[in-house]
């Protein structure tokens, strides 16, 4: 490099020989020349020839702005006019020049405007200084420090990373970036039915689209090398590779795909030797990937298949925690279900024991009219016939699930079990005053099928439409046929079904939440009951909802065979129901419970009115002030505990006995009825004799 000394003797020639000056200017280690106003070089010394590789005659036909780089003309040229202005005496600037042979070399260029005494321009004279490999080196040693940084910074991220995805996105995105490439991918190695096919999984560089629309890649000769795991592929330029292009249909890369001339594959390969799959990388340029980059790529895809394999067995691990978590969460729900189940199944079993046992008394009763002994008759009958469906039900079901149920198939007429089923819902659909609409073909259909039990199905449609209507509703059943199958709908106005219940709907003991006053009981296996029957006959039974409040319907659709042998079908007899006698107030909506608790009650001497709801219990307590009101807790409307809860809350509440008389005998129902303001909880069905002793010590 000249000293500030020599840079000044060369810029000021009048005080130099010329003996002298050609010495020097031939002599320094750098290079000078020296330019006319129009840029032309006018002279040049032997070391910048040797820079730029023109001889001195050559040079001076060109000009600084042809021998200057491009991208660094711009910034020359600002200089130049800059020292012309006057604005500054000198300047300093690191740019490239292009050598004769095209290639590109790095200078430290410092450039002085020489002036006459007058002070005008008269040339340029230029010191350049050949900083190639000093440039070089910083260049290395950026792209090494970067290099590290990005290791450093990707190490910790794929070792910490246990989701599958962000690993391989975290590999892919930074091998692409060590490699030199334009565009990375991940491909999966997987298997399908035709073979061996790769699965794109993540994507660096390039939009997915332009990856997708391709299609699935096939193991060709260049891939398949490297998902067979036989070492690393790198290639100057594939399209000269003797392996590329040799597959039909493309013989080649397929219309659309990106430009690949450089191409390197590293196999992505397991601890335990399998080949997860493989790192592919591209450029459109020829020549771009080094025997280095090579090998910090396959390092990577060595951290890469240890984090693959660690994140496989941390999501194998979550798999199973989950599908234990789903299995620990299913026996939670069927041991909930089941307890509900047994606690339903009491309470559906206490509620006709107890006017069972009231009848019976009443029938033994020595005061009793042969009325009263026949009307104790009477709901002995119906009850008993209750508790006995409620058992067949059980007994059904049962033997359903066990596959032990044989169907009584005869030839039976679709209008026959239909009446049947009619006959069996009418009095619940009557007494909630529902409209009921039936529509089935005039003509006869006759098919094979079990009538009683097919009744049973469309019985327990009919009767759950009922129930889960508000009163005045409307019921359809309507039926239609084809050549081969045989089409039941029972539709209503009711609650409807919520989206959430409908794939459950048909399971042992599912019942939907109802709404306070809707709830009718039962135990949960109608629908059960039903979708088993209705399978035993070759079949298929759904539900539809829109939703709560929008009504439901439910589709019932059965093969329409043949049996030889022709019967008729006997009908189903229904149940029937009953009616509703110191001062008490009974409320229980079974009205044999109510009716037959009051005769009791009579005849031991006490002033008794029964009713059958909440709202009624509330009016008749206000009206006729009893001293002792006896709640069943289960009833619509108003349940026992509201009733009791609006009771303690008033002026007469406090003085008044209140007994709760229910089904539900839990040690939990007990202190909730306590919470509720009862005196006492009486579990169904009820000691007569208890309840008059405590009528009669009771201080009212």
């Amino acid at each position: 490099m000249l000293s500030d000394t020599m840079r000044e003797r060369i810029s000021r020639t009048d005080a130099l020989t010329e003996g002298e000056f050609r010495t020097a200017f031939e002599r320094v280690a750098v290079g000078i020349a020296v330019a006319g106003l129009d840029n032309r070089f006018l002279e040049a010394n032997a070391k910048f020839c040797e820079i730029v590789g023109y001889s001195r005659a050559e040079l001076c036909g060109l000009t600084v702005t042809e021998l200057t780089h491009p991208d660094d003309n711009l910034e020359t040229q600002r200089h130049l006019r800059s020292l012309l202005a006057g604005e500054i005496s000198n300047y300093s600037l690191d740019k490239r020049y292009i050598r004769k042979d095209r290639t590109t070399v790095w200078s430290r260029t410092t450039v002085t405007l020489l002036r006459d005494d007058t002070g005008g321009a008269q040339r340029f004279v230029g010191v350049i200084e050949d900083i190639t490999v000093r440039k070089s080196t910083e260049e290395a040693l950026r792209e090494e420090t970067r290099i590290l940084e990005l290791l450093n910074a990707t190490g910790p991220a794929i070792v910490s990373q246990l989701d599958l995805r962000t690993v391989l996105q975290t590999v892919t995105d930074a091998a692409t970036q060590l490699s030199g490439a334009k565009f990375g991918a991940f491909f999966y190695n997987v298997i399908n039915t035709e073979g061996e096919a790769l699965r794109l999984y993540t994507l660096s560089g390039a939009s997915r689209d332009v990856f997708e629309k391709l299609g699935t890649p096939r193991n060709t000769p260049v891939f398949e090398p490297t998902f067979r795991g036989e070492g690393i592929v790198r290639s100057s330029d594939i399209t000269r590779d003797p392996r590329y292009g040799t597959l039909s249909p493309h013989r080649g890369m397929p219309q659309g795909h990106l430009p690949v001339r450089s191409y390197l594959a590293v196999p992505v390969v397991s601890r335990s030797g399998e080949v997860i799959g493989a790192l592919l990388f591209g450029h459109p340029e020829a020549d771009v990937f080094t025997a280095r980059a090579e090998r910090l790529v396959a390092g990577m895809a060595a951290q890469a298949a240890i984090a693959i394999d660690n994140a496989r067995l941390y999501e194998a691990a979550q798999q199973e925690i989950a599908r234990r978590e789903r299995a620990e969460a299913a026996l939670r729900d069927a041991d909930r279900r089941k307890d509900e189940f047994l606690a339903t199944l009491a309470h559906e079993l206490r509620n006709p024991l107890a006017p069972i046992r009231q009848a019976a008394l009443i029938s033994r009763a020595a005061g009793a009219s042969e009325a009263q002994k026949r009307w104790g008759h009477e709901v002995i009958s119906r009850q008993v016939r209750h508790m006995a469906l409620l058992l067949d039900d059980l007994l059904d079901i049962s033997r359903i699930t066990r596959g032990s149920l044989d169907l009584r198939l005869e030839t039976t007429e679709l209008a026959t079990v239909v009446r049947a089923a009619v006959e069996t819902a009418r009095p619940i659909i009557d007494e909630k005053r529902h409209v009921l609409s039936i529509d089935v073909p005039a003509e006869p259909v006759r098919f094979g099928a079990d009538p009683l039990r097919l009744a049973q199905v469309l019985s327990n449609l009919l009767t759950n439409a009922a129930k889960y209507t508000d009163p005045d509703g409307r019921i359809a059943l309507s039926a239609a046929h084809s050549s081969d199958e045989i089409t039941i709908r029972v539709s209503d106005t009711g609650i409807g079904i919520p989206t959430e219940s409908l794939g459950h709907l048909f399971g042992m003991f599912s019942q939907i939440g109802a709404s306070a006053g809707r709830s009718e009981g039962g135990l949960g296996i109608g629908l059960a009951l039903a979708k088993g029957l209705v399978e035993l006959h070759g079949g298929t039974i759904e539900a539809r909802s829109e939703g709560s409040e929008r009504g439901s319907e439910f589709i019932v659709r059965l093969p329409l065979r043949r049996v030889d042998t022709p019967r008729h079908m006997k009908a189903i007899a229904p149940s029937t129901a009953g009616r509703p006698g110191r001062r008490v107030l009974i409320a229980d909506d079974n009205r044999d419970a109510a009716d037959s608790l009051a005769v009791l009650l009579r005849m031991d001497g006490h002033e008794v009115t029964a009713v059958h709801n909440g709202c009624d219990a509330l009016s008749a307590f206000g009206t006729l002030r009893p001293e002792v009101v006896l709640l069943d807790i289960g009833m619509p409307g108003l349940t026992g505990y509201d009733v009791a809860r609006e009771i303690r809350q008033g002026p007469l509440g406090r003085a008044v006995l209140l007994v709760a008389v229910t089904g539900w005998g839990q040690t939990s129902d007990k202190a909730r009825a306590l919470e509720a303001g009862f005196n006492h909880h009486f579990t169904k069905p009820i000691d007569p004799q208890q309840l008059n002793e405590l009528l009669r010590s009771a201080e009212l």
